[in-house]
């Protein structure tokens, strides 16, 4: 993200978790049929409801704004799905997709704190900053469950 603390308004900010938080529930529920093993479903399942309440809170979040909540692009959608089906297609072992479900954990942290780091809010600390350290905290958290099935 090409962003300085000028341009990223609590409205960028909230519809970017938004669309961070639906990205990580599609890619979960993608792979969810893939998962044989009970502890790393579980493990996703978990990830994925707590996607889901991340989502529905970014989107009130936009609608006391005014602002309905946007995912991303279909065809970034389905780039990540193609992607994610090739990342399986030789290899549906329990650590593999373990280790995807690590790098999507990844990519969404290190979003989160490349947006927190450029968005300049007024004042006391934003709703969007909380709700962004909050994700942040719940990623970590996954990664280290996801962790215990490589």
């Amino acid at each position: 993200m090409q962003a300085t603390k000028e341009n990223v308004t609590e409205e960028t900010f909230l519809q970017s978790i938004y669309q961070n938080v639906k990205m990580g529930s599609s890619s979960i529920i993608s792979l969810l049929p893939k998962i044989k093993n009970d502890g790393l479903r579980s493990a996703a399942t978990e990830a994925l409801d707590g996607y889901e309440t991340y989502a529905a809170r970014a989107a009130h979040a936009l609608e006391e704004r005014g602002a309905p909540a946007k995912e991303k692009n279909p065809v970034a959608r389905f780039g990540a799905k193609v992607g994610m089906a090739m990342e399986t297609i030789a290899d549906e072992s329990t650590g593999h997709l373990a280790e995807i479900l690590i790098e999507g954990s990844n990519m969404g942290i290190v979003e989160m704190i490349k947006l927190a780091n450029h968005f300049d809010p007024p004042g006391e600390e934003s709703d969007a900053l909380r709700l962004s350290r909050e994700i942040v905290r719940f990623q970590q958290h996954n990664l280290e469950q996801f962790k215990r099935y490589l």
